[in-house]
């Protein structure tokens, strides 16, 4: 019915996906946050709750797909337990903790009145380390990171956001104290 390398291309494919969606998500975040657009961040938060949870499903799907590759014969173990696979451990590592995390981090929006509005906003700065650990991942272990076309896509989005999260950190270890507590 599948042809070979059908599950291999739908991980791959849902892989870039996720990538090219984080990158988005993390993006419109930072700009939500940042002084761009002070005031109007209920306009973009739907977006940016979209591109999360499309970001969601394309991990998931990247994960999950490939348990029935013919390749490399996956457990689901070795697809979500960092470690656990003998393939490229550390890169699948790096992307199992950050598809977590993503997960986790994700997720806890919805759990935000529960934790506490401010409590979950502090916890809500890690997913930028999630995505680093993704852009990571892709980089050191995808099928296409050395190809031309990945490389200009990846880019696209990943340096303007990477910019962002410069510019964010930058900003505020020099702000002056008052700016700084503002926008914490």
């Amino acid at each position: 019915m599948f042809g070979v390398h059908f599950f291999w291309i739908t991980s791959r494919a849902a892989g870039i996906a996720a990538l090219l969606l984080a990158s988005a998500a993390v993006g419109f975040g930072l700009v939500m946050s940042g002084r761009l657009v002070k005031g109007r961040t209920q306009d973009l938060r739907p977006v940016h709750e979209a591109l999360s949870l499309a970001t969601l499903v394309a991990l998931g799907v990247h994960a999950f797909a490939l348990l029935g590759d013919g390749f490399l014969h996956p457990s689901l173990a070795d697809v979500t337990i960092p470690f656990a696979s003998g393939y490229q451990r550390f890169w699948q590592t790096v992307g199992i903790v950050g598809g977590w995390m993503l997960v986790i981090l994700g997720l806890s929006f919805y759990a935000r009145a529960r934790i506490g509005v401010q409590r979950w906003r502090r916890l809500h700065r890690f997913t930028a380390l999630a995505w680093v650990l993704s852009v990571g991942h892709s980089l050191g272990e995808g099928t296409d990171a050395g190809r031309v076309w990945f490389l200009a896509a990846t880019g696209m989005v990943v340096l303007p956001t990477l910019w962002l999260l410069i510019e964010r950190h930058a900003g505020a270890l020099v702000a002056p104290p008052a700016e700084r507590a503002d926008a914490a």
